[in-house]
């Protein structure tokens, strides 16, 4: 038997006036909703165990008692028709015939400032954010919608915003976003809509109806041998170039992404069992992970001990990223690798020529490269040349 449970109760967020809204918490099979009942109360004018104003608020206990039959009115329905329901049909049920007056992009910024205010999300994701804001404010300007209602945001509109996206541009050369890149604003775009959802502007997520389509991805690496090409090119002095090959080296051996290199300090620098370690909080993630330091890696810290970064305290020189991947393009060149090459490239390399091809276990490499899940580690678990290669010799010993 599924449990139902209705419970009134004053949030923690008090207003100016010193009162806190009233609202009601709805429990359905373990599963939980809470919806605002547009009513205000100061704390001492709340009766917490009867639920109800206790200051001679009678019209306003009144209203909670038409909230209250109207929210057992749609549990009463949803159950007659026996057919199964969950938590969101209730809310739905209670938002029927309402409709919210926000714009979509309005509440897109709301989202966005809620996110910026609380420090949830990292400057870099925001900035993302936001770049999926700009491709929807101009699709709906386009179509002359944006006035657009995010209570009428539906199926129909993912649709025509996903056919806008395989269509426009996204650099001036012409060129078209490729499906992976469509998907994170896509990805996006849902979590917005979640959470209007969530907050009763929607009585469904259009998004529950959308499927994206991931492709393969290809995992660029180098192999050992480029990693050698690479560190024993002679730049002439060009310090540019050193700075670049030293940076993408340094996350060849670290895992580390382009930022998390970038943002750290000497005081990332740890003495763990008393070997050297980089404790590190990730921007993509806030998850705190600590990557021992191999030698390479060593060597290149050490490079920069007299270096006016590190005199402010950082690890590493600084260099943009679109810097660094364009001069990485240049050493590519130079070390005749026709592998296309970004710093990306180094965190892949890490994975699978550093750590894979060198029997370290799938769970090690996982933490290593801060994911979550060793799901998301296991893309890396290709069967490299390298690995081919020493199979193959250790077979030629045994037939």
């Amino acid at each position: 038997m599924k449990t139902f449970t209705l419970k009134f109760y004053l949030k923690d967020n008090t207003s100016l006036d010193g009162k806190c809204p009233v609202y009601a918490r709805i429990i359905y099979d373990r599963k939980k909703c809470e919806i605002s009942t547009g009513l205000k109360c100061l704390p001492k004018e709340w009766g917490e165990t009867i639920e109800k104003f206790v200051a001679s608020k009678y019209y306003l206990n009144k209203r909670l008692t038409q909230i209250q039959a109207k929210i057992y009115k749609v549990f009463s329905t949803l159950t007659e028709s026996d057919e199964p329901f969950t938590i969101h049909d209730i809310k739905a049920g209670l938002s029927e015939g309402k409709k919210s007056k926000i714009t979509i992009l309005d509440f897109y910024i709301k989202y966005l400032e809620d996110k910026t205010k609380d420090g949830q999300e990292s400057a870099n994701t925001i900035a993302k954010y936001n770049q999926t804001f700009r491709y929807l404010d101009d699709w709906l300007e386009q179509t002359g919608s944006e006035k657009l209602k995010v209570s009428d945001f539906d199926l129909s509109m993912v649709n025509e915003f996903d056919h806008y996206l395989k269509q426009t541009p996204w650099n001036n050369k012409g060129d078209r976003m490729k499906l992976i890149s469509i998907n994170k604003h896509h990805s996006r775009l849902k979590a917005v809509l979640f959470a209007a959802f969530k907050e009763g502007h929607l009585h469904r997520n259009p998004y529950q109806e959308f499927k994206l389509s991931f492709p393969h991805a290809k995992r660029e690496y180098l192999s050992k041998e480029e990693v050698n090409r690479l560190r024993s090119l002679d730049l002439m002095g060009n310090k540019t170039l050193d700075i670049a090959r030293d940076l993408f080296l340094f996350s060849c051996y670290t895992g580390l992404r382009f930022m998390d290199a970038q943002d750290l300090t000497v005081r990332s620098l740890q003495k763990i069992n008393g070997a050297d370690y980089l404790r590190i909080d990730q921007g993509k993630t806030d998850d705190r992970i600590e990557i021992p330091i191999l030698k390479p890696a060593a060597k290149i810290i050490d490079k920069y001990d007299d270096s006016f970064e590190r005199k402010q305290g950082k690890l590493l020189p600084l260099l943009s990223n679109q810097k660094t991947n364009k001069y990485l393009k240049f050493l590519a060149e130079l070390a005749e690798i026709t592998k296309p090459l970004t710093h990306h490239v180094a965190r892949h390399t890490c994975a699978t020529t550093v750590l894979l091809d060198n029997e370290v276990p799938l769970e090690t490499v996982s933490h290593w490269l801060g994911h979550r899940s060793v799901r998301t580690t296991q893309i890396y678990a290709k069967i490299s040349h390298e690995k081919l290669q020493k199979t193959s010799s250790r077979l030629n010993q045994i037939v």
